[in-house]
């Protein structure tokens, strides 16, 4: 089977099976009264063996010959299918969503009395700003790949500070909590998708590597959908999606057109030594004899 579709469908299963496995472990690993850890449980360890595996068999299936992107990010990401770019599109969907989702998550929250602060952090807004950026970057470039033509590259890089974002407006409510097993999956999950979406513009710059990005995005999108079953707000559950739903694309994209042949490297002018004459490449054809 082509890896295009392997791949993706490995990410996904290997997701499925953590979202079922995490959710035994949250309701068998804390204690009901207190929220405490309880150390030892069979599905904790079962949980990390299905993450394990699931990271190790994408990296097993990435890592291989590839074809060289030089600065062809049009290359490496246009071409994309009908299927491809709906989940492109769905993700410029959620990243929109997402934005209003956290703005209106800080507009709404109530003002502590005594520090006269928001209860939500000054980031969340921030966040929210740059989802909608995210998600114009998306549809924009989008719509570029099905031209076939040079994606802007400040668009590529939008989504990729939307996870910067996301770490810092979390960080707070993680801090409070001494139960690092709770959120720990979440933060692995943000920072794979913040790396896998520097990966993706690096084809932009001339910089891109086709194994390290398709371990990153697709192995960020196995985590993002183990950790759909946590209980997260809703503007952090769109975001998540939406990265499930980007990363996952555009590794399927770039698994299509690193299987079509590399197109053939032009002549080098110099090779003819100094002289086009004698060069078959790229000397003028001879006319046919009798047609003087």
């Amino acid at each position: 089977m082509r890896k295009a579709l392997v791949l993706p469908a490995v990410a996904v299963i290997g997701g499925l099976i953590g979202l079922v496995v995490r959710s035994r472990f949250l309701v068998q690993a804390f204690e009901p009264d207190t929220g405490l850890a309880v150390r030892g449980v069979p599905v904790a360890y079962a949980m990390w063996a299905v993450a394990l595996i699931t990271v190790a068999a994408i990296a097993a299936l990435s890592l291989g010959k590839h074809r060289t992107f030089e600065k062809a990010y049009t290359s490496a990401f246009g071409r994309g299918n009908m299927i491809q770019t709906s989940c492109n599109l769905a993700a410029a969907g959620l990243f929109l969503a997402a934005g209003f989702f956290n703005i209106e998550a800080f507009v709404s929250s109530p003002v502590n009395a005594f520090t006269m602060a928001r209860e939500v952090s000054i980031v969340r807004p921030i966040l929210g700003v740059v989802c909608l950026g995210a998600a114009a970057g998306i549809w924009f470039v989008t719509q570029e790949m099905k031209s076939f033509r040079q994606a802007k590259s400040v668009w590529t890089l939008l989504p990729g500070f939307t996870s910067c974002l996301w770490v810092m407006a979390n960080y707070q409510t993680w801090a409070q909590d001494p139960n690092l097993e709770k959120y720990l999956f979440s933060l692995v999950a943000i920072l794979l998708s913040m790396v896998g979406c520097y990966c993706l513009p690096g084809f932009a710059f001339g910089k891109g590597q086709v194994p390290l990005t398709l371990i990153t995005c697709l192995s960020a999108a196995a985590f993002g959908i183990m950790v759909l079953g946590d209980g997260l707000p809703l503007m952090d559950t769109a975001l998540i999606l939406a990265m499930v739903f980007y990363l996952g694309s555009m590794a399927s994209i770039l698994l299509d057109n690193d299987a079509r042949p590399e197109p053939p490297k032009p002549v080098d002018p110099t090779s003819c030594g100094g002289s086009c004459q004698g060069c078959t490449g790229c000397g003028p054809v001879p006319a046919p004899e009798g047609n003087e």
